[in-house]
């Protein structure tokens, strides 16, 4: 029954062609006892790279001895033949490796390489399987704008090649993007229109696509706060795994599924859910992507179960996984949220802190990638020639008919949503600019109030001394204070002489300075560096770099409003004029304070000509 199931495999591997001893001598076994390293190496020469390709992706990678020698016949027979198409194969294969050890940077690079060569050989049906892959891998690696484009350039192959089934898996991929961009509406009605099309038109086909489409509706309602409708799409793709035997998705599923029940507040529904997430993950070697994601919730249900020391520990194994791949994922976002969440639960201050400035740079820094896909790059999501192919098959059947109506409608949505997306964002950016010129006038009306109340409480001062000097030359020495009252007036003294330096310090703007460190400022205080971050602390309600930070956006939102000279620098000069090394620490310190960029600040004071 065991040979009959190698015969079986090998047919598909071989040409009808070979002999029945050609087959037999060139048997890929499945067992290690039954592993001959010559023979296997022998049929790997023998067999076409576009089915080695095939196996290694699916079988050989899996394998440690054959995934080594599967490698080793890669780097020494393929990338260096003379034929392109067994070279493109091999660089495909490399990549593929690449990706399934998380090896992002590597894995673009050979698809890349796969790509060149596919360029060369002038094959569509090549370059379409490279540039899918290679939006792939942009998109593990949190590449957006990158992958973004690479789907655009599959779909034109699609297109030629007439691959129904890419064109709907492409529909897919960008939903996924347009989850990451938080316009999970918009990749709802993408996502259930393409599941529609598979259902009715291509029933029991594409049993892959027709899974990973439940677990990107599952994702994408679970952003959308719809819970029951993700708890339906998820139980559904754990059926369709487990009909069509696709192991590797349930990892997804059951992650989804147990963070749904975080939020739900069902722990205990949650911890079973995420540790057969765990478990899928470690048996299914091509899910263990998704264990740094499956942590982070892991994470999250230990800290809601005031487990903090637990949550601490995991959490900093994904931090140093980051920062091992150089990966930056925005479903990781939240992993510095919640560090300081638990340090400043056990009372470590400090690291609290240290954590909290984290994740607002990472927050700011993921909104940078949001915005870099603009409407402007979704916009060449032309769904243009697939209306027109679909106009042209109208014609044949029915069925073809509704393809073509969902199309348009899908296309409609597309383009509606994008409209609608971009209109809300600008009116909240309008929102925004409008809050800062409001608060600018408010503050201007404080400070000459509170300039006339400092000159009438000078005045009410001088004459209270008067009063006093009078009234100690007639009255009696008052009685020595003891000596713990002393201490406490020359603490309150040393306290109060350290504000009124900070208040000058403020008034005088020495914080433009670039030496406004924590030790530079300290000197010129004349003050230690541990008081004077304390006192900032405690009367600041900020660490010092954030004062420091404040202060400057403070006195740039201020300046820009008030001189247009000024806002004709550029980006660049104005964060070195005011104290910052680099432009984009002014941008994103902006940014943080502000909802918006400098430039847009900018932009919008010159249009309304304001000064």
């Amino acid at each position: 029954m065991l040979l009959q199931k190698y015969i079986a495999v090998l047919l598909l591997i071989f040409s009808i062609s070979i002999t029945e001893q050609s087959l037999a001598q060139e048997n890929t076994q499945d067992t290690i006892q039954q592993f001959d390293k010559d023979e296997f190496r022998a049929s790997l020469e023998m067999m076409k790279a576009k089915k080695f390709a095939g196996l290694f992706s699916q079988q050989y990678k899996k394998d440690s001895l054959k995934s080594t020698f599967g490698l080793k016949h890669i780097e020494e027979n393929m990338i260096v033949s003379k034929d392109l198409e067994t070279q493109f194969w091999g660089y495909y294969c490399l990549a593929k490796w690449e990706n399934y050890k998380t090896n992002f940077q590597k894995s673009i690079s050979y698809i890349k390489r796969a790509t060149e060569v596919a360029k060369k050989e002038g094959n569509p049906d090549l370059l379409l399987n490279t540039y899918i892959f290679e939006g792939n891998f942009y998109y593990d690696y949190s590449k957006y704008k990158e992958s973004m484009e690479s789907y655009l350039k599959a779909l034109e192959y699609a297109k030629k090649t007439k691959s129904r089934k890419r064109q709907l898996a492409i529909s897919q991929s960008i939903a996924l993007l347009k989850i990451e961009v938080g316009d999970n509406k918009g990749a709802i009605e993408l996502l259930e229109g393409t599941l529609r099309i598979l259902e009715e038109e291509y029933q029991n086909k594409f049993t892959s696509l027709h899974v990973s489409l439940h677990i990107a509706l599952t994702k994408s309602c679970m952003r959308a706060e719809e819970y029951e409708k993700a708890i339906s799409y998820g139980k559904k793709g754990v059926e369709l795994s487990n009909e069509y035997g696709d192991e590797d998705a349930k990892a997804y599923l059951y992650n989804f599924l147990g963070e749904i029940n975080i939020a739900k507040g069902d722990y205990a529904k949650a911890d079973e859910l995420l540790q057969n997430a765990w478990e899928q993950a470690h048996k299914i070697k091509s899910a263990k992507s998704q264990l740094p994601f499956i942590n982070l919730n892991r994470a999250k249900l230990y800290y809601y179960k005031k487990e903090y020391f637990v949550t601490i520990d995991i959490l900093q194994k994904i931090e140093s996984n980051q920062k091992k791949k150089k990966t930056n994922f925005f479903s990781l976002e939240d992993m510095y949220k919640f560090l300081g969440k638990s340090y400043k639960a056990i009372g470590n201050t400090k690291k609290s802190l240290f954590y909290f400035e984290k994740t607002n740079e990472v927050y700011t820094e993921n909104d940078k990638k949001q915005n870099a896909i603009g409407i402007e790059i979704i916009k060449k999501y032309d769904l243009k020639s697939l209306k027109e192919e679909l106009s042209q098959a109208e014609e044949k059947t029915q069925k073809t008919q509704e393809i073509l109506a969902v199309s348009i409608f899908l296309a409609l949505l597309i383009i509606g949503g994008l409209i609608y997306f971009y209109k809300k964002r600008e009116k909240e950016n309008q929102r925004k600019f409008t809050a800062i010129l409001k608060s600018l006038e408010e503050e201007k009306e404080i400070l000459e109030a509170a300039k006339v109340q400092e000159a009438l409480f000078a005045k009410q001062e001088k004459e209270k001394l008067k009063e006093n000097t009078t009234t100690r030359i007639t009255s009696k020495k008052e009685p020595t204070t003891t000596t713990e009252v002393k201490e406490l007036e020359i603490i309150d003294e040393t306290k109060e002489r350290l504000l009124k330096k900070l208040k000058n310090f403020e008034a005088k703007e020495l914080f433009l300075s670039k030496n406004s460190s924590l030790n530079e400022v300290a000197k010129k205080l004349k003050t230690n560096t541990s008081y004077l971050s304390k006192l900032v602390n405690s009367h600041k309600g900020k660490s010092f770099t954030a004062y420091i930070t404040d202060l400057r956006v403070n006195y740039a939102i201020r300046r820009l409003k008030e001189d247009k000279k000024f806002r004709s620098y550029t980006i660049d000069s104005i964060a070195r004029e005011i104290g910052f090394n680099r432009s984009e620490s002014f941008s994103r310190a902006f940014k943080n304070k502000t909802g918006l960029y400098p430039s847009y600040y900018i932009k919008n004071l010159d249009s309304q000509n304001v000064e």
